[in-house]
């Protein structure tokens, strides 16, 4: 007896695994979704009740049966779904109905989740025949509320296809067949097995496949059952009009092709939707007692488009004069409308509209106008009716083209020709012949505005043409739009040969940084003063400076960017000569410092030695001579200065002007000088060190030069009673450097400056020189004036302050 039984099992899962296929071709139709899960489940359910069966250990027989439990709930469920949509209940009775059922499976699946919750009570170990029937298993509330959910589910579907079958006029005797098949099958066989079939096992899932079996046969034979048939009798397919069949609860059960053309999208179909939904404004159609109504016109919208109806509705009974349903025949009145809301359009234009608006017929001829147009022309109302158009029209500015507007000259009645834009359309007049409405604008600021714009285009052009420097614009691609002379003589390329390609200068081991830069621009960044080497038509390199920026649309989008080039190979090539001669100069000096440095210092030892043994009277010479030597060692120190530092300073930075002239005070030969503070600025941007050698060479030229010619020594004055007073100030836009002493004659101010001039036997005439040095070197001008007292005062402009001093103070030391 298993050997049969489970061998109609397997046979029952393929047989629904193919009738799953066969359900899913007809998915689209009601009932058609839930069929493909009913036999998938039905599929799965008799494989695993087979395997429940001939297993024979306790843990396979417990899985089996889990999986086979949760399957025929699903079989249960599905089949009311099924027949719930065949027998076209609401889709929200329908939708609660299973999705309360459906909590059925959610509580079976805690049964795998939760290890407390089980189905049985189990034997103690498995064995063949069903875990359900194996004596020794107990049934937990879990099971028992899973079969009274089936029972429900079976009974309320069952309920649902007899009512069906009942209703039904039996004139689609397959889909009545199935109908009654699939409504009584589960209970026939259950019946059978409790009564006359003495069977270990539970027949009743052949009865659910007797049933889907059924029920999907009925899907190939769907038609409505009711109340279609009747409605036949009364409707034809082939009438122009659109027509409707409606049950009582007023689902479409029919229409016909005019009526589907009329009211639904290309991948709808209207049967089995409620009439409401396919109609919106359906509750404004009138129906007496009787289900009758005359005709209505209605507004409704289909795939996006708005449509116009009239429809009339007629009830109809069947051969017991009972209402099964209603019969709309509905017409198409959308054009007619769509003319009518033009002339309604027409007239509010002409009523309310602010701009020149016309009319005419298929000659031309004015029909109307409004007061704007009056005006516009400068003439009465209805003088110009029934004269042509040409009458007002001046020379014409551009042909019209169909759909678009065209530009003319309007003539007024006093002469002048004022430029409009006018934007005609075709009509139906309502005499039904056709004409042309056009709306005029006056376009005399925007042609102002264009030939505004053209003078400034034409002139942006002529400078780009006319301009020194390269220019070139590329789109956001890189391909180039603007290319001027200046280019094509700095690169060799005509304008020709690049406009519309790739930017060609570009050689190939600078493209990427090039496309980097390229992207900053079109971000919004601008470039200047970028230096790089381009290449010319030819192969050759050019040394370039580029400035580049980003060039925005209407919009203020980034849609390319300019670039200004210009040439640097001549200041390239000074710069290397520049390098080379101070590369030159800078051996030039390690020499002189070597080669001159060694015999001075032995001349200086043998002084020395010499002098150790010497009279008094050689002494003084030996004294002289190292006097001199002194001298020629603070000529080469000097001399070393100003060719290894030249005019090369640090990068400037903040510097106290007090801080560094007192850095200076201190290093510098000061015992005889006085020092004065007078409010200068507080912070200047310059090389530190560099300022300290300024400070320290206009001092010591001031104490050198000092009024009473003592003889001055290193370090700060102890008692501040020294022979010269030196003062730090400040200028409009800058600071000086003042003194008390002597002064310098206005003749000889330039001179002193120069390298080697000095006034002094003793000099070395460097100093000054080193101070005009450093002060070109930080980009400022000095000039030799007098001072208050008297003396000498070194005025620096051009000097950049970063803050401003405090109060006007005084101090000395």
């Amino acid at each position: 007896m298993y050997g049969r039984f489970v061998t109609a099992l397997w046979v029952l899962t393929g047989l629904s695994a193919v009738f799953s296929l066969l359900a899913w071709r007809k998915r689209e139709d009601p009932g058609g979704t839930p069929m493909v899960v009913f036999h998938l489940a039905l599929s799965v359910g008799a494989a695993s009740y087979a395997v429940d069966i001939t297993a024979t250990t306790l843990s396979t027989q417990l899985l089996a049966r889990q999986v086979a439990t949760i399957a025929q709930g699903a079989v249960a469920i599905s089949w009311l779904h099924a027949a719930l949509q065949y027998a076209d209940f609401d889709r929200a009775v329908t939708r609660r109905a299973v999705g309360l059922l459906s909590l059925d499976l959610l509580m079976l699946m805690a049964v795998f989740v939760f290890p407390g919750v089980s189905l049985f009570d189990l034997p103690p170990s498995g064995s063949v025949g069903s875990l359900v029937v194996t004596p020794g298993t107990g049934l937990t509330a879990v099971f028992v509320a899973h079969m009274a959910t089936i029972l429900i589910a079976a009974l309320a579907g069952t309920i649902v296809l007899v009512q069906l079958f009942v209703r039904s006029r039996h004139l689609y005797r397959t889909q009545a067949a199935a109908v009654l098949v699939a409504a009584l099958a589960p209970w026939t066989i259950a019946l059978t097995q409790q009564y006359f079939l003495q069977i270990p096992e539970d027949a009743t899932i052949f009865a659910w496949g007797v049933s889907g079996i059924a029920m999907t046969t009925g899907l190939y034979t769907f038609k409505t059952l009711d109340p279609v048939p009747a409605a036949q009798e009364t409707i034809v397919e082939q009438m122009g009009d659109g027509t409707l069949v409606l049950d009582v609860d007023g689902c479409i059960s029919h229409a016909n092709p005019a009526a589907e053309t009329l009211l639904a999208g290309p991948e709808e179909t209207l049967v089995g939707q409620q009439v409401d939904a396919v109609i919106p404004t359906w509750d404004k159609v009138t129906v007496d007692d009787d289900g009758q109504s005359d005709w209505s016109e209605l507004a409704l919208s289909v795939d996006g488009q708005q449509r116009f109806v009239e429809l009339e509705v007629s009830p109809f009974t069947d051969r017991f004069d009972g209402l099964v349903g209603r019969l709309v025949v509905l017409r198409d009145v959308t054009e007619r409308k769509q003319r009518e809301q033009r002339l309604a359009q027409y007239k509010t234009i002409f009523e309310g509209v602010s701009e020149p608006v016309y009319v005419l017929d298929e000659h031309d001829r004015f029909v109307t106008y409004n007061d704007p147009f009056a005006e516009l022309v400068g003439t009465v109302e209805d003088s110009l009716v029934g004269e042509r158009f040409e009458t007002v029209l001046g020379q014409m500015e551009t042909e019209p083209m169909d759909d678009e507007p065209g530009e003319f000259l309007i003539r007024t009645a006093s002469g002048e020709q004022v430029p409009c834009e006018v934007d005609a359309a075709d009509i139906e007049l309502a005499s039904g012949e056709s004409g042309r409405v056009g709306i005029v604008r006056d376009i005399s600021q925007r042609k102002e505005i264009e030939s505004e714009l053209a003078v400034t285009t034409e002139r942006l052009e002529t400078l780009v043409e006319a301009a020194p420097l390269a220019i070139i614009a590329t789109d956001t691609d890189g391909v180039v739009e603007v290319w001027n002379p200046a280019a094509t003589e700095l690169f060799g390329w005509s304008a020709d040969e690049v406009l519309g390609e790739t930017v060609p200068v570009i050689p190939a081991e600078n493209r990427r940084q090039t496309a980097e830069l390229h992207a900053q621009v079109l971000e919004g960044e601008r470039l200047a003063g970028h230096e790089t080497e381009l290449q010319r038509k030819d192969g050759s390199r050019v040394d370039v400076s580029l400035a580049a920026a980003p060039i925005r649309g209407l919009s203020g989008s980034v849609v390319g960017s300019v670039s200004v080039i210009t040439d640097i190979t001549d200041q390239k090539r000074r710069e290397r000569q520049l390098q080379l001669q101070n590369e030159r100069l800078d051996e030039f000096a390690s020499l002189v410092s070597h080669d001159l440095r060694n015999p001075l210092q032995v001349a200086s030892g043998h002084l020395e030695l010499a002098s150790q043994d010497a009279s008094a009277d050689v002494r003084e010479s030996i004294t002289a001579a190292t006097d001199a030597l002194n001298r020629m060692e603070t000529l080469i120190d000097h001399t070393l200065t100003l060719a290894r530092e030249g005019r090369d300073i640090g990068d400037p930075e903040p510097v106290s002007l007090r801080d560094t002239f007192a850095r200076a005070w201190d290093a510098a030969p000061t015992s005889a000088a006085e020092r004065r503070i007078r409010d200068p600025p507080e912070r200047v941007l310059a090389d530190p060190d560099r300022l300290v050698e300024l400070f320290q060479n206009l001092v010591r030229n001031a104490v050198e030069h000092g009024r009473d010619g003592a003889t001055p020594e290193s370090g700060p004055a102890a008692d501040g009673a020294g022979a010269v007073t030196i003062t730090l100030g400040a200028t409009p836009d800058g600071f000086y450097v003042a003194d008390d002493g002597p002064g310098i004659p206005p003749d000889q101010r330039d001179a002193v400056l120069e390298s080697g001039y000095s006034t002094n036997d003793d000099g070395t005439g460097f100093g000054l020189s080193i101070v005009e040095t450093i002060a070109e070197a930080h980009g400022w001008e000095l000039k030799i004036t007098d001072s208050e007292d008297g003396g000498a005062q070194f005025e620096f402009s051009g000097v950049e302050i970063e803050t401003q001093g405090e109060e006007p103070t005084a101090e000395s030391s």
